[in-house]
């Protein structure tokens, strides 16, 4: 997920990892938004991703990135969806902080496929 200020880059806020095979959405977002949004749009991103991270326990993580995919702003998008190859989620959410904008290394083919966006 990135944020773009007027005028200015897109610069990941968060990691969001979807296991297709049960249907789940995890969220890692940032803690600190020095640099990347000014205090008034830190807090909005913070009152948006923290209730992001909570729905994902209880939804679809699915049905929840199709509706990122229809509703996000201008402001705050969400990039085309990349297949990561983990066994472990919580692993390919620390490998893959919210600073980072590419998926980084693949590991090996015995691991199960989640999408990375």
């Amino acid at each position: 997920m990135q944020f773009e200020r007027p005028g200015g880059n897109l610069l990941p806020i968060a990691i969001l990892l979807l296991d297709p095979p049960a249907d789940r959405l995890h969220v890692k977002g940032r803690k600190h938004f020095d640099g990347v949004a000014d205090r008034d749009d830190a807090e909005l991103l913070r009152l948006y991703i923290t209730p992001l991270s909570d729905e994902a326990q209880q939804m679809s993580g699915g049905a929840i990135l199709r509706d990122l995919e229809d509703k996000l702003s201008n402001s705050v998008r969400i990039t085309e969806r990349q297949p990561v190859r983990a066994d472990d989620v919580q692993w390919a959410l620390a490998d893959h902080p919210p600073r980072c904008r590419t998926a980084g290394r693949v590991p090996s083919a015995s691991r199960r496929t989640i999408t990375y966006t």
